[in-house]
């Protein structure tokens, strides 16, 4: 592993890497850098059964994992300050999505997955 971002967090990064737990859409080696980052949040949203946006301006990358996330009928809670603040249009847009909520307590999350899975683990 060539970065470990936090440096404070290698041991744990070594250990995901050498138990084979490290899901990645770049190779071994691949040289980090900003134009990664769309990939990268495509996969996190795929492999999660929901993604939060607690802030977010209207350049920030996390939206494109949340666009993702609607498009894959993933759910997507945006916390209730993004929502609405009026000086942000992509809430309004990604809201209209059918697994899109505003976030207002943690049970929100949990009662959207158990409805839509039956139970959480």
């Amino acid at each position: 592993m060539e970065q470990v971002t936090p440096a404070s967090n290698r041991v744990l990064q070594e250990r995901i890497y050498k138990e084979h737990l490290l899901i990645s859409p770049f190779a071994a080696g691949s040289r980090v850098n900003r134009g990664n980052f769309p990939r990268r949040n495509r996969v996190m949203a795929a492999i999660s059964d929901a993604t939060v946006v607690i802030e977010a301006t209207e350049t920030s990358g996390t939206l494109v994992q949340s666009e993702e996330a609607v498009a894959l009928g993933r759910w997507l809670f945006i916390a209730r300050s993004c929502a609405e603040d009026p000086k942000l249009s992509w809430p309004g847009a990604l809201l209209r999505g059918p697994n899109a909520r505003v976030l207002t307590a943690t049970s929100d999350i949990l009662s959207a997955l158990e409805a839509s899975k039956g139970t959480v683990d």
